[in-house]
């Protein structure tokens, strides 16, 4: 099959790391992919798919394909108005709860379009919101990159949290940050950690903890952040899906989240993690210290997250995307 990918850019972020491993994964299942991509736009993800540069996306730019694949809504307009192909919505999270322009947002799903949601929680909330059923593809991980490292508190007896900081000032008001800062400020009277911060926007930031600030570019960085931690720790408030607890999962590292929707369908409490509530301190801060303290708990769940993570590949992936396209036909 033919398939386009128009996107804004493939810069920092879960969205475009989702989009240039499905893209990868569709080639390795032999089908024609190509991405469309204005000029300005940033591509930070290695792609395997053809990537074709436009001054801006527009219909015109749009290439004939059997199906038109946009993900987010300021991509949808120009793909159902190319008339190329077949437009199926990729939604990798629902804009109007984020964006200023929800109504037009909004609007976006409502042209007929086939949608592809990516959890359980996501497609129960495009139903709620637009009326609109979808069906449910999952996220990946690529487990040969996301893999377990030596850790070095085996060395040293000090354990490392792990966190990827996402900028407010960008938009990302609802991944929790403050609420994790809080939560270590706590624990930094009562037990001794290291702590390593990872910013994808690149922003300015002041922790109240001594802590040391990566910026990973590759997905070599990232699994080995991951792997080095003892815990790693996610604060969203909603997630359609949210690809860094599975992502540590497979990096053999124990992983505290919130409990923001879309990762229900892969955190299951006490089994491969600790589930806490959406900006409630108290047991954020009391999980952390748990997992850290209790050796025997956070070992048992670093090892069940990382044996259930094994199935959630991106070829997975594909393969459901290829089995909806098909059924399309």
């Amino acid at each position: 099959m033919k398939i386009v990918f128009p996107v804004l850019s493939l810069e920092m972020g879960g969205g475009a790391r989702f989009i240039y491993h499905l893209a990868n994964a569709l080639v390795d299942k032999g089908h024609d992919i190509e991405v469309i991509m204005p000029e300005k736009g940033l591509q930070v993800w290695p792609l395997r798919a053809k990537l074709r540069r436009v001054k801006e996306l527009t219909p015109s730019s749009i290439p004939s394909a059997d199906f038109i694949i946009p993900n987010f809504y300021l991509t949808v307009k120009p793909a159902f108005e190319s008339r190329n192909g077949l437009v199926v919505r990729l939604s990798l999270g629902y804009e109007p709860l984020w964006v200023p322009d929800s109504k037009i947002a909004k609007q976006s799903y409502l042209i007929g379009a086939p949608i592809m949601s990516i959890s359980e929680w996501h497609r129960q909330l495009l139903f709620q919101q637009t009326g609109l059923q979808s069906t449910v593809i999952s996220g990946g991980v690529d487990t040969s990159t996301f893999r377990p490292y030596p850790k070095p508190s085996e060395q040293t007896g000090i354990k490392k949290i792990f966190y990827i900081m996402r900028d407010p000032t960008s938009g990302y008001t609802w991944k929790g940050g403050s609420d994790f800062l809080k939560a270590v400020t706590r624990l930094k009277e009562q037990i001794n950690f290291e702590l390593t911060v990872s910013l994808p926007e690149g922003a300015q930031f002041s922790s109240p903890v001594l802590c040391r600030v990566k910026t990973s570019t590759t997905d070599q960085e990232l699994a080995q952040l991951y792997a080095e931690a003892d815990l790693f720790v996610y604060t969203s408030y909603f997630e359609a899906f949210g690809l860094p607890p599975l992502e540590a999962m497979a990096c053999g590292t124990a992983v505290v989240t919130t409990d923001c929707g879309g990762n229900r369908d892969y955190a299951s409490n006490g089994e491969n993690c600790l589930l806490v509530p959406p900006s409630d301190i108290d047991q954020l801060s009391s999980a952390i210290y748990y997992l850290l303290t209790q050796d025997t708990e956070r070992q048992r769940l670093a090892a069940s997250g990382h044996l259930f993570a094994q199935a959630w590949s991106w070829q997975r992936t594909a393969a459901q995307v290829e089995a909806f396209l098909l059924s399309l036909k």
